[in-house]
């Protein structure tokens, strides 16, 4: 009878302290006056508000089709604005239909994070040390070829759809958005030069991005339920020989106005030996709040596609 009486306080003394845990955070941030009894509430669904993978720039394509199937898995390290972010990093490509259709998706698997006293306040996070680990969003999508300039003479042009799921967890620790977002663009280039042993493109993204916030009326928060952006990018593309350099500068502006509009700087290396390839990326954020990236990941090349006729 004393051990089941000890071991019931036990679980007690570990509910108040879970409950004292939080009394912090209740303070701090006017809980439950400011916004309600979810804690979920009180963040602001913002790329300038969330860890780095949470509304990430979707990437600016060289408007063609990639023919060939590939894995690829690596790392990404983010660094800035009291954040440090380690994350997997997986992706693949799949032709459906030669020069004409492709499927794209990635993945964040796990993340770990440790942020700053600073930035654990202005996110609304409810970790106390400011450290933690979670699973990541997936995002997806088809591109679609519509001009060719082998053909037509002028561009290239691909249209892209894609989305971002809700797979990614800890929104009360402002990790992920626990909500979808949607983008439609078009991407262009143009071939300036191209020889046996090198090619150089400039290439531009021109679209339409859309998410889903909290509606919780806080500082910097959303009146709203949804934010909708601009999105746009434009850069070069080189190739030499094995390797394949890239460059470009992306982003997307939303209408709130709350850390909504991030802007990058990204460069990409690829290195590749026959089914193989070395990707290296650096990505460097132009805003005061944004963050900077360091890639590294290895690709499998499995095959090309197949001729439709």
């Amino acid at each position: 009878m004393r051990n089941i009486f000890l071991f019931l306080s036990l679980l007690l003394s570990i509910q108040v302290c879970a409950q004292e845990n939080l009394d912090w955070w209740d303070a701090l941030h006017n809980y439950p006056n400011a916004a309600g009894p979810f804690r979920n509430r009180y963040q602001n669904i913002s790329p300038g508000f969330l860890g780095p993978n949470a509304l990430r720039v979707p990437v600016l394509y060289n408007g063609k089709i990639d023919n060939e199937f590939w894995f690829d898995a690596g790392g990404d390290f983010h660094r800035g604005g009291g954040d440090k972010t380690n994350n997997f990093f997986l992706a693949t490509n799949l032709p459906l239909a030669k020069n004409r259709v492709m499927l794209f998706a990635s993945s964040i698997p796990r993340e770990s994070w440790v942020v700053s006293e600073a930035t654990r306040d202005l996110r609304r996070m409810t970790a106390f040390d400011g450290k933690g680990r979670n699973t990541g969003d997936i995002i997806g999508g088809f591109i679609f070829r519509v001009f060719d300039e082998d053909q037509s003479g002028f561009l290239n042009v691909t249209f892209r759809t894609q989305f971002k799921s809700t797979t990614g967890g800890n929104l009360v620790n402002a990790r992920f958005s626990d909500h979808g977002m949607l983008n439609w663009d078009a991407q262009f280039s143009k071939t300036l030069w191209n020889n046996e042993q090198s090619s150089f493109l400039l290439k531009w993204m021109l679209g339409f991005l859309t998410w889903q916030t909290n509606q919780n009326g806080l500082p910097n928060g959303s009146s709203n339920l949804q934010n909708d952006a601009p999105l746009y990018g434009i850069g070069g593309e080189f190739s030499y020989g094995n390797w394949l350099i890239g460059s470009d500068i992306s982003g997307y502006h939303g209408y709130i106005g709350n850390r909504d509009y991030p802007l990058f700087w990204r460069n990409q290396v690829l290195y590749r030996h026959r089914d193989f390839g070395l990707r290296m990326e650096y990505n460097h954020g132009l805003k005061a709040w944004d963050w900077n990236t360091f890639s590294f990941g290895v690709r499998y090349y499995v095959g090309k596609a197949f001729d439709d006729h």
